[in-house]
Parts: structure tokens; sequence; C-alpha cells
């Protein structure tokens, strides 16, 4: 399994298209199948003929409730900071290779550290492996991010990689260059 970024959370209900209104409580289902995945949202009302004429639970699938609210610009410095973690995530999201993965779980334990990402839930995959649903608290994207049980050494060894990728990225953008340093594998 690889990990996926889904689309962000919507602004409407999937089933009466109704939009959320602030401080409203929606229900999210995130269904896995294969190598597709599909998020709906939907509003109370929905979620409950939705539930009851589907049945509950659903194997491969991820639920979780939350409350709406409009999104808002983080401030411009923190966003930059943001932004060079997001991007790293984003390059690496789509690989399969051990070494990324390992970075993306690090980058994804960063931005719940600073509370950018909410975990909504742990799921298994086909493989057995654990599997993290994140939601950016922001965008209301949705990321699932495989864990790949690295031991202390190994944690050790992945986050000095995510601060040289960190610098360099960095780096990179103040002097108008784009670098795209790759880890060691």
């Amino acid at each position: 399994m690889r990990n996926w970024e889904i689309r962000a959370r919507g602004r409407n209900c999937s089933a009466c298209q109704q939009p959320f209104e602030t401080g409203q409580t929606y229900h999210t289902l995130l269904e896995i199948s294969g190598e597709e995945c599909d998020r709906r949202d939907h509003c109370s009302r929905c979620w409950k003929e939705v539930s009851a004429a589907a049945g509950n639970p659903r194997e491969g699938a991820a639920y979780w409730q939350s409350r709406f609210r409009r999104l808002t610009p983080p401030p411009e410095k923190e966003k930059i900071r943001r932004d060079v973690i997001e991007r790293l995530l984003a390059r690496y999201l789509d690989s399969e290779q051990p070494a990324h993965v390992n970075l993306c779980y690090i980058l994804a334990l960063l931005e719940e550290r600073k509370k950018v990402f909410v975990l909504r839930e742990e799921i298994r995959d086909g493989e057995g492996n654990r599997v993290i649903v994140y939601e950016h608290t922001d965008t209301g994207e949705t990321y699932l991010i495989r864990d790949p049980r690295l031991s202390l050494a190994e944690v050790e060894e992945v986050q000095g990689q995510v601060r040289e990728l960190i610098e360099a990225e960095k780096l990179g953008r103040e002097s108008g260059t784009e670098d795209n340093p790759k880890p060691e594998e």
C-alpha cells in the first residue's frame, strides 16, 4: 500500500448538497477499495439515512465526525514554515520507496505536533499495515500515511534526513532555485 492524498472536505453534503454551516457537525466516510479512495461528507440528517441503508461497520472504511469551520489563512510567517513541510510531504507522498514512506511518516508527525494535521482514525490495509488517516486542519484535505514501524535508531536517522531536506528547501527558496534533494535510499 502507498500513502495517498485525498480530496479536501466538502463544503456541501454529499447526499443533499446543502452547504455546511459554521459549527455544524458533519460525518465523513472514507472508503478504501484497492488503489482507490472515496471521501464523502454528510450532514447529520443524511448520515442517518446513509448509515442505516449501508449498515455499519464497513470493512476497509474509515469514519469520523467533526464540526465544520470556515478556512482561515494562517499568519504569513508560519505559512512559510508550514509550506516547506507540506511541499516535502507532497513531493514524497506518492512514492512507495521505503525511504520516502519513512520521510512521509516523520513529516506527518511534525504536522500533527504543530496541530496542522489531526489524526482522524487508524486503519489496517489489506497487507495488515497500520495506516493513519490525517485531516489537514486548514484545508480539510485527507492524507493516508503508512506507519513504517521505525525503530528508535531509524527514527533518529530519518529525523536527520528531514532536517537536511527542510534546510535545503529553505535555502533553495531563499536563493530562488528549486533544489529537490532526494533522501538516501
